[in-house]
């Protein structure tokens, strides 16, 4: 088994997802240390994972987004980005599709996981006392 590495996470990337969603530069180090820090450290774990879940995140990502979303896309990403993506019929670029791939593997752990990374864990107000 081969060691997972910034650049075996892209090439797994691109051989379960369409090109079409190669559209976001990333040097994939986050998404390495999330992958080992769930555990994933082989590249063949990786595509496993993918494997399993592949289908489900490209069927999230080609779904329609209700009214909210797509206002909260334009404000966040402009009229020509948003027109472009319900046009081409996808929503979201490699690192989001990663994401999406990990929350459904993992569910909850990784949803709390991510609000700590991003800086969204509200605080326990009995246990800040």
């Amino acid at each position: 088994m081969a060691d997972l590495t910034t650049l075996g996470v892209y090439d797994a990337l691109k051989r379960f997802f369409p090109s079409r969603n190669d559209d976001f530069a990333s040097d994939y180090v986050e998404e390495l240390n999330e992958l080992r820090d769930f555990g994933v450290t082989q590249g063949e774990q990786l595509v496993d994972l993918l494997q399993r879940r592949c289908a489900e995140v490209i069927e999230i990502d080609q779904s329609p987004m209700n009214e909210a979303e797509i206002r909260m896309w334009t404000e966040d990403c402009g009229e020509k980005f948003v027109a472009d993506r319900l046009r081409d019929g996808y929503w979201f670029s490699y690192p989001a599709l990663f994401r999406i791939a990990l929350e459904l593997e993992y569910g909850a752990t990784y949803r709390a996981y991510a609000d700590r990374r991003d800086g969204l864990e509200e605080t326990d107000p009995v246990s800040s006392l």
